[in-house]
């Protein structure tokens, strides 16, 4: 097989299992990898390009190496100026809309962290027809699927290896196209980033009061003090674990966003909830 940035960490070590040692030795970050349960899980969506910018790598290089381990002739380099093979592959004509929001998220990146609560924040600050321009290390997949609930469209921009530059588009809804008797569009409502229960593909875990105590779950874990992406690797490790029944309670710094498709993916049910300190708590059942 021919590997890709879209190529998953599970095809590649499915075909061939000696490409661990190989993807282990580019980065810290996949020293993770060894463990079986979490090649069992994590992997089945990550491409290598997300891998990529997990371990701080550059994707182009990754994907040439591995090629080259198995005896495959890597493909012409240069992705600069490319765009996103999961969105339009032509500029679409919103692309000229007013632009109403612009976040850099590589500085927040850089040191670690996760930048989903600015991003969140940002959200309601865009009115139906403008834009949301976001610049990050990788591209966000996860992101187009969150956003997209909220009839956001994205375009992607590759214009460097470790620079993105997607921008979401926030398409006008029938409901507001009416004006109001000042002429002026009705204002859009504030969206709340974790909700009291958030619904999920999958189906919804109805939480009531007594399932949010840790009595009630089989396993608790705590992934407050763990920086990106340690806390989404422990959270599928334990996972892993749970029989069906089961659950899974999490203490959580913020809601996982990246998480969540994971989850759905393994067809776990799950809900979550704010504490008072601003942090999140997460129930997930097998």
């Amino acid at each position: 097989m021919h590997i890709t940035p879209h190529t998953t960490i599970h095809e590649a070590l499915s075909a061939h299992p000696e490409l661990l040692e190989v993807l282990i030795a580019q980065s810290p970050a996949f020293e993770k990898l060894r463990n079986p349960l979490l090649r069992r899980t994590l992997t089945r969506l990550t491409t290598l390009e997300q891998a990529a910018g997990f371990g701080k790598v550059d994707p182009r290089r990754l994907v040439q190496v591995l090629n080259e381990a198995i005896g495959e002739t890597p493909a012409p380099a240069g992705v600069e100026g490319t765009v996103s093979a999961t969105v339009a592959t032509e500029a679409p004509a919103w692309l000229a809309a007013p632009v109403a929001v612009e976040l850099d998220a590589r500085p927040i990146l850089d040191r670690g962290g996760e930048p989903f609560s600015q991003i969140m924040a940002a959200v309601p600050q865009v009115p139906e027809g403008q834009q949301f321009v976001l610049r990050a290390r990788f591209e966000p997949l996860p992101l187009y699927t969150v956003l997209g609930k909220r009839g956001f469209q994205p375009y992607a921009r590759c214009l460097a290896p470790d620079d993105w530059e997607v921008h979401f588009y926030r398409r006008r809804s029938s409901a507001t196209a009416a004006t109001t008797s000042t002429g002026s569009q009705a204002p859009t409502p504030d969206i709340v980033p974790v909700p009291e229960i958030q619904p999920v593909a999958s189906g919804t875990l109805q939480a009531s009061s007594e399932d949010w105590k840790t009595a009630d779950a089989t396993l608790t874990i705590d992934v407050r003090e763990l920086t990106p992406p340690e806390p989404m690797m422990r959270i599928l490790e334990a996972v892993a674990e749970l029989e069906p029944g089961q659950r899974l309670l999490v203490h959580h710094a913020r809601y996982p966003v990246h998480l969540i498709p994971r989850l759905e993916a393994l067809g776990c049910r799950h809900a979550a909830r704010e504490r008072g300190d601003g942090g999140v708590d997460l129930l997930i059942a097998r």
